[in-house]
């Protein structure tokens, strides 16, 4: 019999005695909220109260001595941004800043404005496909240097203004306005403009977060408008533009050979407010950690949502029956459509039963850990919100399998959710990969962060798995793992994996940061790696 959640027996850890109004706890700032039992493989000793300095194994390789600059560089000081992020978007603005007023003024040289923003045009292309060669070089999928093409983007933006302003101005001393703007070359550049400000204002967060799909007709619109207007108006320009164009064409021939159109089974999973796709014809071709973007081609999905392209984090590893399996929280109009799909009856092999088969067009993979090596580490700690457990289904399965191939030897599961009913469609699978976890110890920790209406008085889950309200200490989870990790002999590093909100990111970042120093240089180091929910 498959384990379930159930209401009837007793449970040993704690739990809320009286019924809980149905509301939102304030996680900030009710510290008994993350109260909880000391994990089974802990001891009430710290290593470091234990063993002196004398006695910690030496530092492996792994360990590196700018280990202090990384964690000031990790460091969050808006939203999803680090101190690292800022510093290169600073330095490049500076460097923009500089070619174009150094011994240079705007009104008087309207034209140094021009052709610096000309030099950055295969710059942004480059940094706006999805096949990126500045990521390759340096490790990092598309969506982590997305933050330098948005930044490249604006200042091109700015720029192009500049420049325009600068020869109405000087067109305004000498009366010849209206002539000059006669000229066809003067038009292109205009259009150019037009095609620059409507990129910026369908780039910003407001038409981003409320209207994608006008966000993605004005980037597409504009960025071919641009790459003719650009050249009737300046021929220097062309160099450039064919440059341009030439990144771009490559990274659509790379998509082209990485995109499949095939069926897909949609299954909902009510209580997570998730859809389960599975592609059974894909079954290889990924590592964990990786994404895929999905096109449904169904009129159930309205007028244009068939034509939406949207990215998933790939829920298991490679060589499966049920193939490729994405998991969708229902968030928006499209992945609302999409749920509503799942829940409706077809008539399969075992006759008539909830879920649909679609045809959908997949693309990818992409992202992924980089030239992260997980295998390689004694220790991983994944902590995940909501649907960002398909990030930590993906690794650990994948790490469960290598067996004795790899070196890890503790892995923790850390997942967020609302409400405790939401682990029940993951149970059985969540078990299964303790099981099999032979070679190592695996344990998943659930903590469900909002009260219930209904009281229970028990649960049962299959061991490994443990259900807790409140927020997690994630601070003490990190320092279990490391100790643990340590007294099963491992000193090769620990893994610690990030995916869900912004916010749970920015606090795993500076946990990490703040870990003590001793620990983290005995157990080997502690590397961290972010998935963040967002375009």
């Amino acid at each position: 019999m498959d384990p379930v959640i159930n209401l009837s027996p007793p449970i040993s850890y704690p739990i809320y005695p009286t019924p809980l109004s149905s509301k939102d706890f304030d996680l900030n700032t009710d510290p008994s909220l993350t109260a909880c039992e000391t994990l089974p493989y802990r001891g009430n000793m710290r290593l470091q109260d234990a063993h002196s300095e004398k006695e910690l194994p030496m530092p492996p390789q792994r360990v590196s001595p700018f280990s202090p600059v990384t964690s000031v560089l990790r460091y969050r000081v808006h939203d999803n941004y680090s101190v690292g992020q800022v510093l290169l978007m600073l330095v490049y603005t500076g460097i923009i800043f500089y070619v174009s007023f150094y011994q240079s003024d705007p009104f008087t040289d309207p034209g140094r404005a021009g052709a610096v923003i000309t030099s950055q045009v295969p710059f942004v292309y480059a940094l706006a496909t999805k096949n990126n060669i500045i990521g390759m070089m340096v490790g990092a999928g598309y969506e982590k240097l997305n933050f330098l093409h948005r930044l490249v983007g604006s200042l091109m933006v700015i720029g192009a203004n500049v420049h325009f302003l600068g020869y109405v101005y000087a067109w305004s001393l000498h009366d010849t306005v209206y002539e000059n703007l006669a000229d066809p070359y003067v038009r292109w550049g205009i259009l150019a403009l037009v095609c620059f400000d409507l990129l910026g204002f369908g780039s910003t967060e407001f038409v981003r977060s409320r209207s994608y799909n006008l966000f993605l007709v004005t980037h597409i619109v504009g960025l071919i408008v641009f790459l003719f207007a650009a050249c009737y108006h300046d021929p220097s320009c062309v160099p450039y533009v064919i440059t341009a164009i030439v990144v771009y064409a490559i990274d659509h021939i790379a998509r082209i050979v990485k995109t499949h159109i095939t069926t897909a089974r949609l299954h909902p999973l009510p209580e997570l407010g998730i859809t389960r796709v599975e592609v059974p014809s894909l079954n290889a071709g990924w590592c964990a950690g990786q994404h895929v973007r999905i096109r449904v081609l169904s009129s159930s999905m309205g007028w244009w949502g068939w034509s939406e392209v949207h990215p998933f984090t790939i829920a298991n590893t490679t060589h499966t029956p049920e193939g490729v399996v994405l998991m969708c929280k229902k968030t928006g109009r499209w992945t609302s459509n999409l749920f509503n799909m799942a829940q409706t009856f077809s008539y399969g092999k075992r006759g008539k039963e909830v879920g649909r088969y679609v045809s959908i067009v997949v693309e990818g993979p992409y992202g992924g850990v980089g030239h992260i090596m997980m295998s390689s580490y004694s220790g991983a700690l994944f902590v995940v919100g909501g649907s960002g457990i398909s990030f930590a289904l993906s690794a650990v399965q994948d790490l469960v399998r290598a067996g004795g191939d790899s070196h890890i030897r503790i892995i923790d599961i850390v997942w967020c959710i609302q409400d405790p009913a939401s682990l029940s469609p993951l149970v059985t699978q969540l078990a299964s990969i303790v099981e099999k976890g032979t070679n190592m110890r695996v344990r998943v920790h659930v903590f469900y962060t909002r009260a219930i209406s209904a009281t229970f008085d028990g649960i049962i889950l299959p061991r490994g798995i443990t259900l807790l309200p409140g927020r997690p200490r994630l601070d003490e989870l990190l320092d279990a793992v490391v100790t643990g990790t340590m007294s099963a002999g491992g000193t090769n590093g620990v893994f610690v994996g990030v995916s869900g909100p912004v916010t749970l990111a920015n606090t795993m970042v500076r946990v990490v940061n703040d870990f003590d120093g001793g620990l983290r240089t005995a157990v080997g180091g502690v590397e961290l790696h972010e998935e963040t929910f967002g375009w």
